[in-house]
């Protein structure tokens, strides 16, 4: 039986850990954007956070997978925004606009860095890979979300089918990402008018019924 003593002593460690790992994703974070994440050694990470190199490895595997926690996780602070300052009345269109705003918005801070994450984050394997494929989930999940409301609202036709709408959204929103990082020309403003064009164009196609069974013009 675990005595008060000992659990105090393991709540204690556990503090202590995630303390650990919080120092060690700040100072990844703060070494990446000051040096890059090529130029940046395993070893000057764990002198920025002032933790042994074995301590770094107990937390991460390499250093792609620090990368990738300590952006996403920052990512992930994005979404709760998102979430919090949806405008919940707005029609469809402008729901669609305000989470294309911040999450592009997140990757145009950083451009070199988004670039590199990018890169990394498609191709790790393992938890981490696990853990990228529960975030996309989780956000065409929201999308599909929004979707519905809009279709209980009357904007959204009865026969559309959600779900590949939803992931017809975030493969343009990733594609987007991909595509403006990699021809280095991250820029919201130029995101945000591709978007707004799409989305007309798929809320055409998606929209709700005429009075006589046709799509209207």
């Amino acid at each position: 039986m675990k005595t008060e003593a000992t659990k105090a002593t393991g709540t204690r460690r556990q503090r202590q850990k995630a303390e650990t790992r919080e120092m060690i994703l700040a100072a990844a974070r703060a070494l990446f954007e000051e040096r890059g994440f090529d130029r940046t050694t395993m070893r000057e990470l764990a002198a920025k956070a002032e933790v042994g190199l074995g301590t770094i490895f107990s937390h991460f595997p390499d250093k792609g997978a620090l990368l990738i926690s300590a952006l996403l996780e920052d990512l992930a602070q994005t979404d709760q925004q998102i979430v919090e300052t949806l405008p919940e009345e707005a029609p469809i269109k402008d729901q669609i606009m305000h989470v294309a705003s911040a999450g592009f918005g997140y990757w145009c801070r950083r451009p070199a860095l988004s670039a590199t994450l990018l890169r990394e984050m498609w191709f790790i394997t393992g938890q981490w890979a696990e853990k990228r494929r529960d975030e996309t989930a989780r956000f065409i999940d929201f999308v599909y979300r929004l979707l519905d409301g809009a279709r209980q609202r009357g904007e959204l036709r009865a026969d559309v089918d959600l779900r590949h709408t939803a992931e017809a959204l975030y493969s343009f929103y990733v594609g987007s990402v991909i595509r403006a990082a990699g021809d280095g020309h991250l820029d919201l403003d130029a995101l945000l008018r591709k978007t707004e064009a799409y989305v007309d164009q798929l809320l055409a196609g998606v929209g709700g019924m005429s009075e006589q069974g046709s799509i209207p013009p």
